[in-house]
């Protein structure tokens, strides 16, 4: 009986590592991207050199951030400032600036975004990527982790990243610098093991209780029963640990980026001319298209701020009459108005906002039309360049009311040119006043139009309209 029980407790050679796939492949996969210096980073700093950050913890200053130069020197986190220097005279201190940190976390987010629809930031300091379904895209998660390294590095942040089965094992990985790639959930066990509990993201008492009963790693808390770690740590311990090796139901936020837009640049010195500082514009609007790609969008409208030392800033706005993605088209109106506009004082800073956000739609074109014939887009193109050179209110288009008067029966508005409206044989353009006519000098046409209109609100006419040439062949509407 012992021997046939052995037997069936065994599974075929053949058909193990098949039913292993078939379980892994419906799981998803974590990437995380560990950003340990990111406090340091975000300011700007030189991480070959001793830097630090400093914060206000219980009204005491204290280190938060330090480099690795700057820890060799003896420096720890949450040492003061003052005893910190006495160690290293050359320590760079400047204070922790919680806001650049996060605008520097949700750029490097929308550059993630082209590894992967989905994106969490509800880890501090990380980003954490569901990319299953994208390995094939990118040839293997290998490859996609070096892509998004590169990436990220060439927006001047180090990422450490990790890649596993579970959220909370790629999260812990990551900041223990082990830059591991599990793709099987069967293995994480053997993985994170040999880890110590002092890793764990539990409170300091908890920590304590456990490596009194001699419990050091991951491994000796599996081996103890799940009962009694639960009466005697509470359950948010056993949520850990399922969620570590991937048995945890808890969801994640999905990050929907803001359909705004802003980014800066500090020029080295104060600058004059505009082909000094135009390219750091060139960059912004680069920038920008890149944005409006990634999130297939396109822009209503921007603005160009450009800042002095001793002056206020300097704004341009840019209103385009259909939405657009074009950085070409926007560097050529940006650089009309600044070639027409002396600017005050030398710039010191760029910066390029947009709020005016709005889904990107494609140009349709007709199968049989005519493709010599300028398009819609073409049009107005050539219209935001003309009210960039002439200014906003030197364009305008004929809009219909509803009214016989010819006087009444249209006005001007901005917009689109000829949107979608069927304007009748008559003039676009009306003088503000009539002028009084010589019949002699011009040649009268036989069609007649009478118009008896307005005895209602005041303003009523009671004229014939005629269509007329003069002698330099203009074609006038004339009345009487």
């Amino acid at each position: 009986m012992a021997a046939t029980a052995l037997a069936y407790s065994r599974n075929p050679p053949n058909r193990t590592p098949q039913r292993t796939e078939a379980r892994t492949k419906t799981n998803k996969l974590w990437l995380c991207a560990y950003f340990p210096n990111l406090a340091l980073e975000s300011l700007g700093f030189d991480l070959t050199k001793a830097v630090a950050t400093q914060e206000t913890v219980k009204g005491r200053p204290s280190l938060q951030a330090l480099s690795e130069p700057a820890q060799q020197a003896g420096i720890e986190p949450g040492m003061s400032p003052a005893a910190a220097l006495a160690l290293c005279p050359n320590l760079t201190i400047r204070v922790r600036d919680t806001e650049a940190e996060k605008l520097a976390l949700q750029k490097l987010a929308q550059a993630a975004m082209n590894f992967s629809p989905w994106l969490s930031l509800d880890q501090a300091q990380c980003l954490l990527l569901e990319i299953r379904s994208c390995l094939r895209l990118f040839g293997g998660a290998k490859s996609l982790r070096e892509k998004l390294r590169q990436t990220l590095i060439g927006l001047d942040h180090r990422p450490i990243i990790a890649i596993s089965p579970a959220q909370e094992a790629s999260t812990l990985l990551a900041r223990l610098g082990q830059e591991n790639l599990i793709t099987n959930q069967q293995a994480l066990r053997s993985y994170l093991g040999p880890l110590p509990i002092s890793a764990l993201p539990l409170d300091e008492k908890t920590i304590q209780r456990l490596q009194r009963t001699g419990i050091r790693q991951l491994t000796d808390l599996w081996r103890l029963p799940r009962d009694g770690l639960a009466r005697r740590y509470g359950k948010e311990l056993l949520r850990l640990l399922d969620a570590l090796v991937g048995q945890d139901n808890a969801t994640l936020n999905n990050y929907q980026p803001a359909p705004s837009f802003y980014a800066r640049r500090d020029m080295p010195v104060e600058l004059e001319r505009l082909d000094h500082f135009f390219p750091a514009i060139e960059q912004l609007a680069n920038e920008f298209a890149d944005f409006l790609l990634t999130r297939d969008s396109s822009a209503l409208s921007l603005t160009l701020e450009i800042l002095h030392h001793t002056r206020p800033a300097t704004q341009l706005g840019l209103h385009f009459r259909t939405s657009n993605r074009n950085p070409a088209h926007w560097l050529d109106l940006l650089r009309e108005k600044l070639e027409r506009s002396p600017l005050p004082a030398p710039v010191i800073a760029i910066a390029l906002s947009s709020d005016a956000i709005a889904p990107f739609q494609p140009e349709r074109l007709n199968l049989f039309e005519d493709q010599t014939l300028a398009s819609d887009g073409e049009w107005q193109t050539l219209l935001d360049q003309l009210q960039a050179r002439l200014g906003h209110s030197a364009l305008t288009q004929p809009k219909l009311q509803d009214d016989h008067r010819p006087e009444y029966s249209m006005n001007e508005q901005f917009g689109k040119l000829y949107q979608g409206q069927i304007l009748p044989e008559r003039p676009l353009w009306l003088l503000s006043k009539p002028r009084l006519l010589d019949v002699r000098y011009v040649q009268l046409q036989a069609e007649t139009e009478r118009i008896e209109s307005g005895w209602w609100d005041g303003s009523p006419i009671r004229r014939d309209y005629k269509v007329a040439q003069d002698k330099q062949g203009r074609k006038l509407w004339v009345f009487r």
